[in-house]
């Protein structure tokens, strides 16, 4: 927030844009968004909701003003609530000129003197008041409002200038049938469609800079996000994990609920792909190897896509052919938010959401394991095929999930999860031929 001082705001007015453009299921949207703004309020007690028309407030049941906790409280948590356009503190009071009037005039005061404070005596306040009449009965027109308002302020405040386009200081005055809504700040929100209004997605989390990015961008397209990850132990540490962990942490506080966050170990099929195949292969394999793994995983928690990263021409396993080669191991729809990003679009937007520091923490990527000299940069799709016959692919997809755990990323506590073997023999063993290997 703008404003540093104490005032008994007893209503957080909210804003959508997105959710306005939805036809018939627009309440599903709505009831979506309030439920997660409920669910990132629950340290503020006895919260409710006013509702009118497509605008909504946050109130108390008893319609007494937010503590100045509660209101560090809601600044700090509204902002990371996807599908909230803005917000902003105020009062809601009846829709009265006299009680509007004295509203603005009283709490007025403290927010001149905050614009005003470090400013030289003879420094101009761009200002504007911005009205909203949706009540149709009330004595006034919206323009009418702006002109009277400005008049009152500026024969008390020799400092105002009005200025229409681009005020410092804005006195918002929205008025409804029942209430009207008196504020002096708008807070830029996310937003976006609110998180659990989409189908949930699987995260393949590197530990780098742009998946936890990718994972956020999903979230605001409205899908709940779930986290797995690859190790290579004993080749890398599983210290990543513990770093993975601290990236889902902060991710998740822009979600309706925690991620479940699954690890897998990949290399005894790297140490195949290794064994078996053509060098240059190597990279688009391990991937094509992990979507197959993620698929499983992807059933098991029903999510309907697979999430990535991935930005085309970035790293060599992300050229168009090489997805086009990746995107064929899985029937599942892959989903990659920053196809098209430049990387220091997403570094920006790393440092937004506060994961930049805890991705740069270095820590060894599963992919760089037995990695090529010369990667290849466009694979056919051909000799990857009849190079994947000389894996035991079935085989080496379950000894992968075997180790695959489930952790608490606050605890770091592992639990294995021997349902996503029982998934898979019945649903994805049969789905490849025998090896040459085996063959002969």
């Amino acid at each position: 927030m703008k404003y540093k001082f104490d005032a008994p705001f007893n209503a957080v007015l909210l804003r959508y844009n997105e959710i306005g453009l939805k036809g018939g299921n627009r309440r599903m949207f709505e009831n979506k968004l309030l439920a997660n703004i409920r669910r990132k309020l629950e340290d503020v007690p006895s919260i409710d909701f006013y509702e009118d028309r497509g605008r909504f407030a946050i109130v108390h049941e008893d319609d007494s003003p937010f503590t100045s906790a509660e209101m560090d409280i809601i600044n700090r948590e509204l902002v990371k609530v996807f599908g909230i356009e803005s917000f902003s503190p105020g009062f809601q009071i009846d829709s009265d000129w006299e009680l509007i009037v004295e509203t603005v005039e009283r709490h007025f005061p403290l927010v001149y003197k905050e614009h005003m404070t470090g400013k030289t005596p003879d420094t101009k306040i761009p200002y504007r008041t911005r009205a909203r009449r949706s009540y149709k009965k009330f004595p006034y027109m919206s323009r009418e409002i702006e002109i009277q308002m400005a008049e009152i302020l500026l024969s008390k405040y020799e400092n105002l200038e009005i200025n229409l386009s681009e005020p410092d200081l804005c006195v918002g005055i929205e008025i409804r049938d029942d209430s009207t809504f008196v504020y002096f700040e708008t807070v830029r929100a996310l937003g976006g469609l609110p998180v659990g209004s989409n189908d949930g997605m699987l995260a393949l989390m590197s530990g780098g800079i742009d998946s936890p990015v990718a994972c956020v961008k999903a979230m605001q397209r409205g899908s709940h996000v779930d986290y797995l990850t690859f190790h290579s132990h004993p080749y890398t540490s599983r210290d990543v994990l513990g770093k993975i962990g601290k990236l889902v942490n902060i991710v998740d506080e822009y979600q309706d609920k925690p991620g479940r966050y699954y690890a897998c170990n990949l290399v005894e099929a790297q140490k195949m792909i290794r064994d078996r195949c053509i060098p240059k292969l190597r990279t688009v394999l391990y991937r094509r190897m992990m979507m197959r793994i993620a698929t499983v995983v992807a059933h098991h928690v029903k999510c309907n896509a697979l999430l990535t990263g991935e930005s085309l021409g970035q790293v060599a396993s992300q050229t168009v052919k090489n997805m086009d080669c990746i995107n064929r191991s899985t029937d599942m729809l892959i989903v990659r938010p920053l196809v098209s990003f430049d990387k220091n679009e997403t570094i920006e937007i790393a440092r937004r959401i506060g994961t930049l520091d805890t991705s740069n923490i270095p820590a060894a990527d599963s992919c760089t394991t037995f990695a090529p000299k010369k990667p290849a940069t466009n694979a056919n799709m051909t000799l990857i095929e009849k190079t994947e016959l000389r894996l035991d692919m079935a085989a080496v997809i379950r000894l992968c999930l075997e180790d695959c755990v489930l952790i608490d990323s606050e605890t770091m506590e592992e639990e294995a999860v021997p349902k996503l073997l029982e998934l898979f023999d019945k649903h994805h063993a049969g789905n490849w031929p025998q090896s040459e290997s085996e063959g002969k």
